[in-house]
């Protein structure tokens, strides 16, 4: 089985480890087939994917791509695996809504195939999270902070309503993302939102004023300002590197 929290942290208990681990997004979890498990959101509003995999889905796997020992090794018992980018993105595919009607069922049995094979990758290849650095659950729960405020970057979070969709008091919700994370969430957020106008910036060729309405500056000033005031470089100068 492949867990893979989408929305909330999962609590995640198996036999052979009395205590459990909280999975966050930035992980996911392997337990073979014959391990039992269970699981607890720590929200009411979680979400998440599991895939159960027969070993018959695994032998065609192995003789159309190629040798899954490595992924056997690996995952020979329950192990959490660092989630790549490339499995973010087909796990939030798998999510979607409004994929449509026509062929839809064709497209989503396509992109659960992407999914596994992704999620099968990963492990061989992926850096495996040791028990010690096993999350509990304030540190998955501010994983999930993190990366609910970089996906909406671009839109004031009120603290009230931050702590009411994740299920904690707005104090609670300071003091424990500043503790697990060194700073506050203001100054995550301006770093969350600058480092996508950098990307925006060098990537795309995108205006300084739609890039900064993108990432939740008011105007391309304002966002100049902040560049300039955090990193000592406006806007243009990271558009357009001095030539050395």
């Amino acid at each position: 089985m492949f867990m893979l929290p989408s929305q909330g942290a999962i609590e995640l208990k198996h036999e052979g480890r009395s205590k459990g681990a909280w999975l966050s997004q930035e992980c996911f979890a392997v337990v073979p087939s014959r391990r039992g498990h269970q699981t607890r959101a720590a929200l009411a509003s979680h979400h998440h994917i599991a895939l159960y995999v027969t070993e018959d889905a695994l032998r065609k796997v192995d003789a159309r791509m190629g040798s899954l020992q490595e992924f056997y090794r690996r995952a020979d018992k329950p192990i959490l695996i660092q989630r790549s980018a490339a499995l973010r993105a087909l796990q939030d595919l798998a999510m979607r809504k409004d994929l449509g009607t026509y062929g839809g069922s064709a497209l989503r049995l396509d992109i659960a195939s992407a999914l596994l094979v992704q999620c099968i990758s990963d492990v061989m290849t992926g850096l495996a999270m040791p028990d010690a650095a096993r999350h509990d659950h304030g540190a998955a729960l501010v994983a999930d902070l993190k990366s609910y405020i970089a996906n909406h970057a671009d839109r004031s979070l009120p603290l009230d309503e931050m702590g009411q969709r994740f299920g904690i008091s707005r104090r609670h919700l300071t003091r424990l993302f500043r503790e697990k994370s060194g700073v506050s969430i203001g100054a995550y957020q301006q770093g969350a939102r600058l480092k996508q106008a950098k990307t925006l910036l060098t990537g795309t060729d995108l205006s300084i004023g739609e890039i900064a309405l993108r990432v939740g500056f008011e105007s391309g000033g304002a966002l100049a300002r902040t560049m300039r005031r955090t990193t000592g470089r406006s806007p243009s100068e990271i558009r357009t590197p001095k030539a050395r």
